[in-house]
């Protein structure tokens, strides 16, 4: 086994686990929500679909509750059918994503 290969087999055999989930907490401590999916637009706007009982969403609706950097940062209803022409990015991995500015991600 060359160099090469042997640098694979370890990335590949420590590779994280894919995260579906992720708590997000803002940096004052006051805030927690429950991170399931993390989309940019073109205009570099995100959206970090949050996982809210109370606001009792379908996993696969488009009308979702998210949090939204954009011109001000907001928690909100979106529509996926209205943004999804403008998505350049759409991940549920979200070991892949950062946290949203003035937020961390906290791992149980």
């Amino acid at each position: 086994m060359n160099s090469l290969q042997k640098i694979l087999k370890k990335f590949i055999i420590n590779k994280p686990k894919e995260k579906k989930m992720r708590k997000m907490q803002s940096k004052s401590g006051k805030t927690t929500v429950k991170v399931t999916r993390h989309i940019t637009l073109v205009n570099k706007w995100e959206y970090y679909i949050v996982d809210d009982d109370e606001m009792q969403f379908e996993k696969n609706s488009d009308i979702q509750f998210a949090y939204v950097i954009g011109f001000h940062p907001e928690f909100g209803t979106i529509s996926l059918e209205e943004i999804e022409p403008y998505i350049i990015t759409d991940t549920k991995n979200l070991n892949e994503a950062y946290p949203a500015p003035n937020w961390r991600w906290i791992d149980e």
